[in-house]
């Protein structure tokens, strides 16, 4: 519905987006240089334009992609609340100033016939303007937003582009989705009246005044046999078919003339009202499906993930192998003839899959076969085993878990594409068995190496808030939600808050 005046909004915002980003960069190299003249003077060396115009180019590409994934885009019919709106700018600004500082560090010094990106006279790019330049986007970019809303708005209250629809259905879903096109007037559409599809109004019996849904305050123009008649003689651009009270199949033959009058039909795809999976239109080579995603649908984000977690796997792999080292000959000198270093376990993974997960030995190797017997000492809620002083880890160990050392290993399982870095921890198969039915929803994402739930606390929180936080992750998954996790994971492992 109303796809032209989207195609052309977004081509609107896009073109928009793109001046403004290169407006803010150039009015970031200006505050800069204000701050270097007139308000801190010596704080930042002041520079020429010229150092920074290589970078110019990738700052509004940078937004408008980042603002493409993050879906600023695809919806731009002012359904999207201001604060909503606000908050994805500010994200996309933050996330497209990290690809300029990337491009800077990665592109800035290369030399390729005797040229550079960066002139040699500026050694660095000023860290004012990669700082400044998000404030500004994102106050440009969010007042653009806000003039464009009001224009909008404006335009539907002279009625100029409307689209006149007749509703075609009755009950609670003609009632309820006529009200809501009432309560937003600046969607464009012009309701001219409801065809009824109730088997008792049809033919013969046909009585607008007897139909309930004439309380509505829209005319009832006719029943299903009738309604070619009012195509014919009436003005109308879209018909909605909303069936409740008769089977869809006694509206299909007002849907093929509909299709033969060249009118535009709509039928709502609400047969389950999903409360969290995301519906999203698929097909099967000739049939389309409506198929519903527990999780955010696979786009260039999620693809992003997967691949920096496998690259950024084997860059730690390498970086923390010094460490991995001393580990495995620590444990080997502490430990009896025959004891392993790596402690193997079954895990369950993505939505169910079993695999292998690796750990330093922390525990003695006959820890699994004592369990039972400390099952009364359990110090943690739900079917997970937890206890503050388990006489089961060895000294070595408890140090290894404070900073999580044990579980470097695990970056084997990211590269294997087994679990993520960030992702809800991987449970084992027994815990599975005793889930209540909402907490099986964990496992719908890869799991990680750190969540939500390991930078919040650890082992101190409750079993029930453990899965919350898990599912609060994978409702609001970001790739700046990652970063986010990540940062904070540094934290709390050389401090090692929440350890047992």
């Amino acid at each position: 519905m109303l796809r032209e005046s989207q195609y052309i909004l977004r081509q609107v915002n896009i073109a928009l987006d793109l001046l403004l980003g290169a407006a803010a960069f150039l009015i970031a190299h200006a505050l800069r240089a204000l701050l270097s003249i007139y308000i801190v003077p010596g704080f930042v060396s002041p520079s020429t334009l010229g150092y920074y115009l290589w970078l110019l180019p990738a700052g509004p590409l940078a937004i408008v992609l980042v603002l493409a994934y993050n879906g600023a885009y695809r919806d731009l019919r002012l359904r999207i609340r201001t604060a909503e709106q606000a908050r994805r700018i500010a994200t996309s600004c933050f996330e497209a100033a990290l690809i300029l500082v990337g491009i800077d560090f990665l592109f800035g010094g290369v030399e390729f016939l005797g040229w550079r990106l960066r002139p040699a006279e500026a050694a660095n790019t000023s860290r004012a303007i990669l700082v400044l330049f998000p404030l500004v986007a994102f106050a440009l970019l969010t007042g653009k937003a806000w003039l464009l809303r009001r224009f909008l708005m404006a335009m539907r209250r002279r009625g100029l582009h409307d689209r006149r629809v007749i509703l075609v259905g009755s009950g609670a879903a003609l009632s309820e989705f006529a009200e809501t096109i009432a309560h937003h007037p600046i969607w464009g559409l012009n309701i001219v009246g409801i065809v009824t599809d109730r088997p008792d109004c049809q033919g013969a019996g046909f009585d607008p005044d007897r139909v309930p849904e004439s309380t509505l305050g829209w005319p009832i123009l006719a029943d299903l046999e009738r309604a070619p008649a009012v195509l014919w003689r009436t003005p109308i651009d879209e018909v909605i078919f909303l069936p409740e009270s008769a089977p869809l199949a006694s509206q299909r033959p007002l849907l093929e003339i509909c299709e033969e009058m060249g009118v535009r039909t709509h039928l709502p795809l609400n047969f389950f009202s999903a409360r969290i999976a995301h519906p999203v239109i698929d097909r099967f080579e000739e049939t389309p499906v409506l198929s519903y995603w527990p999780t955010q649908p696979i786009g260039p984000a999620l693809l992003f993930k997967y691949a920096f977690d496998r690259i950024a796997a084997v860059i730690l792999l390498v970086l923390a192998s010094p460490v991995m080292l001393a580990t495995a000959i620590a444990i080997r000198l502490t430990s009896r003839k025959g004891e392993p270093i790596i402690f193997s376990q079954q895990r369950v993974g993505l939505n169910g899959r079993l695999f292998t997960c690796w750990k330093f030995r922390s525990m003695r190797s006959d820890a699994e076969m004592e369990r039972e017997t400390l099952e009364q000492l359990n110090e943690q809620q739900g079917p997970v085993f937890k206890m503050r002083h388990d006489p089961r880890i060895t000294p070595l160990g408890r140090f290894l878990r404070k900073f999580s050392i044990d579980e470097l290993p695990q970056l084997w399982n990211v590269v294997r594409g087994e679990m993520s870095l960030v992702g809800p921890r991987p449970p084992l198969p027994q815990e599975i068995e005793k889930y209540d039915r909402w907490q099986r929803r964990r496992l719908s994402m890869k799991p990680g190496l750190t969540c939500i739930w390991q930078v919040s606390g650890r082992n101190l929180l409750p079993f029930d808030t453990w899965m919350k936080l898990d599912l609060e992750y994978i409702d609001n998954w970001s790739l700046l939600l990652d970063f986010k996790i990540l940062a904070r994971t540094v934290y709390v492992v050389l401090t090692g808050y929440g350890a047992m």
